[in-house]
């Protein structure tokens, strides 16, 4: 006979803690992505005051004037506060990662829990259908041949 289903005590709370830890991968994959898209912003705008610096420095160089400078020195500012702003999310970003991360981490834990009581609780009863199935076949194998029933060892007088 085929083996008996295991009815497993705990699979519920397994299904709901695989459930968290899917949803905390795919948290942790946004956060990671939004990381990402921060520290190109944070580039970007780096960028963008570097190039604005050599620009500056060109024009000084081929002479211009006071108010030219007032005004660039006006956008330099901007800029900077934009990469300072940016900064300030890639460094936000970058700790949201690394919480999303932590949580992870923790879903794979308790999961872990589960699944080795899972794992116990699989081979218990794999143990027990095991037994039960030797103690039918010892049943089966005493229902053939009465106990009481002589054994002759010549196949030809049975």
């Amino acid at each position: 006979p085929p083996m008996k289903r295991l009815r497993s005590r705990v699979a519920p709370l397994r299904d709901r803690r695989q459930r968290r830890e899917d949803e905390a991968l795919q948290a942790h994959a946004r956060a990671l992505k939004e990381r990402h898209a921060a520290e190109e912003r944070l580039r970007a705008s780096l960028a963008a005051v570097e190039a604005h610096r050599r620009e500056v420095l060109e024009e000084f160089r081929r002479g211009c004037t006071a108010s030219t400078l007032a005004h660039h020195d006006g956008y330099r500012r901007l800029l900077e506060q934009r990469c300072l702003e940016s900064r300030d999310q890639a460094a936000a970003a970058a700790a949201a990662a690394a919480e999303s991360l932590r949580k992870v981490l923790e879903c794979q834990r308790d999961r872990e829990v589960v699944d080795r009581f899972c794992a116990r609780e699989l081979a218990a009863h794999v143990r027990d259908q095991q037994r039960e199935d030797q103690a039918n076949l010892d049943e089966m194998a005493l229902r053939r041949r009465p106990v009481s029933a002589p054994v002759s060892r010549n196949p030809l007088f049975p």
